[in-house]
């Protein structure tokens, strides 16, 4: 199962998390996996190559992992911005995943409020 949870400050996705594998095919044929994973991997890329926002992010990259908090981060609200439209497009296409694929990949959201 993939576990991804989203959590929002302001209206805005400050923190994900996907963690944990689909199980819905073997090891490198699984296209949920390889879905899900890429979407993430292509945020973190875009936070990171596009909006060149590294020395700025707190994030994880690894085996059944990734992980970005934009906390305490202290981008401008430019970056925050910039940031939140690849984040949000992010999240729109993990939701349709969550949504088509239920038994494999499940969906939370946090709300905080500051």
């Amino acid at each position: 199962m993939i576990k991804i949870e989203t959590q929002r400050q302001n209206g805005r996705i400050t923190y994900f998390e996907i963690k944990g594998h689909a199980d819905f095919s073997g090891y490198g044929e699984d296209v949920i996996c390889a879905a899900v994973s890429s979407v993430g991997q292509m945020t973190i890329n875009g936070l990171i190559e596009t909006l060149k926002l590294e020395k700025k992010l707190k994030y994880v990259e690894k085996d059944g992992l990734i992980s970005c908090d934009l906390k305490d981060s202290e981008l401008t609200d430019e970056e925050l911005e910039k940031a939140d439209i690849l984040i949000e497009s992010m999240y729109s296409y993990l939701k349709a995943v969550a949504r088509s694929y239920s038994d494999f990949v499940k969906l939370g959201d946090k709300i905080e409020d500051k």
